[in-house]
């Protein structure tokens, strides 16, 4: 009897440490594949006063790639200077998407120190920082192209991926307003950054 009793209690020492490391796996492989978007109403998909696009880019990017876990930190009107904010906080996914830069060119705002922060804290939380770059927009925003060049640099200098979203194309039809995308311009901003994510994370395609 005794003897059986020791053959249980293995038997369920086993089946216990056997079901944590399942555990253990699903939530590390769900990690694996898990980003945060940090941006401002473009990333948010919308505008005040005005309407959310019907499939703003955290859904976007969900429909694309089901296996992912998406946390939309995005604000309106938000520029870099969020960096303190963010520098506050904890981010526990593996992605983190920084789109910020149209404001920043409108303001005049230091961009480059503010974003490379940003990506240095993500990495220094073991994060993998993905830089958009900036949209465009038909109405004319004097140093755009200025700020654009400047987050391709901070990718560069911080060793962040960078989605390049300056060369996604556009056209006036495909806006919802004078500089926030309409739906099939961020549509294809959001594949784009799909292209980067499946090469960084070959594993998340599904």
């Amino acid at each position: 009897m005794k003897s059986i009793f020791i053959r249980f209690a293995f038997f369920i020492a086993i089946s216990s440490i056997s079901n944590f490391s399942v555990g253990k796996e699903v939530s590390e492989t769900k990690n694996k594949c898990s980003v945060t978007l940090e941006g401002d109403s473009i990333m948010w998909g919308g505008f005040v006063p005005g309407p959310r696009l019907l499939e703003p880019p955290a859904a976007i990017l969900k429909r694309l790639r089901p296996t992912y876990t998406v946390v939309d930190n995005s604000v309106i009107s938000t520029a870099v200077q969020r960096a303190k904010e963010f520098a506050k906080s904890q981010r526990t996914t593996r992605f983190i998407v920084l789109q910020h830069g149209i404001n920043d060119a409108m303001i005049g705002s230091d961009l480059a120190t503010y974003l490379y922060e940003m990506a240095e804290i993500s990495k220094g939380e073991g994060r993998v920082p993905i830089i958009t770059g900036l949209t465009r927009q038909i109405r004319k925003i004097r140093k755009r192209d200025h700020y654009n060049l400047i987050t391709q640099q901070v990718a560069i200098a911080s060793g962040s991926l960078f989605a390049d979203w300056g060369n996604v194309r556009y056209g006036p039809e495909d806006m919802a307003g004078e500089m926030h995308p309409g739906q099939a311009y961020a549509n294809r901003l959001v594949e784009r950054l799909v292209v980067v994510l499946d090469q960084a994370a070959p594993e998340c395609i599904s």
